[in-house]
């Protein structure tokens, strides 16, 4: 293994993840500085579990890595690994967080929902917001009643 190799890579794909050193330390399980060290190409020999580690944390092929593999992404076959997870897990923090909301969100509308039976809260919560625009009001009563009506059938 080339260690100024892994360095560059590790600071590569951290920038990437736009992931700090503590970032990588917290998550991996090791000191700040030592990571320091790993990006600095100080450290010959760096354990294959820590490597596993680092690679998953930034999401990277571990052979990727240690420059035993040109591809930065492990390939995953579709059945093992849904496609949503894939795109997921090329994101940065910013994206994944942006991901989450709009899946969430999704979770809202019956037709892509597995529940039958919409959140009142939610809803209503999604109206709060707004509760100052014009015919707002008329829009949680109306979504109220539907409620009620999907409750009683």
């Amino acid at each position: 293994m080339d260690n100024l190799l892994i360095a560059k890579r590790i600071k590569y794909a951290r920038k990437l993840k736009e992931a700090t050193l503590e970032d990588i330390a917290n998550n991996v399980g090791l000191a700040k500085s030592t990571v320091q060290r790993y990006e600095a190409g100080k450290i010959d020999k760096i354990k294959l579990p820590v490597i596993q580690s680092i690679a998953n944390y930034l999401s990277v092929n571990p052979a990727w890595l240690i420059g035993q593999s040109d591809d930065m992404y492990e390939p995953k076959t579709p059945s093992s690994v849904p496609l949503i997870i894939h795109y997921y897990n090329q994101l940065n923090n910013t994206g994944k967080e942006e991901a989450e909301k709009r899946v969430k969100e999704l979770t809202y509308i019956p037709e892509y929902s597995l529940s039958t039976e919409p959140n009142e809260a939610i809803l209503m919560a999604a109206h709060n917001e707004h509760i100052n625009e014009p015919d707002e009001v008329e829009n949680i009563n109306s979504d109220l009643e539907y409620l009620k009506n999907i409750k009683n059938n």
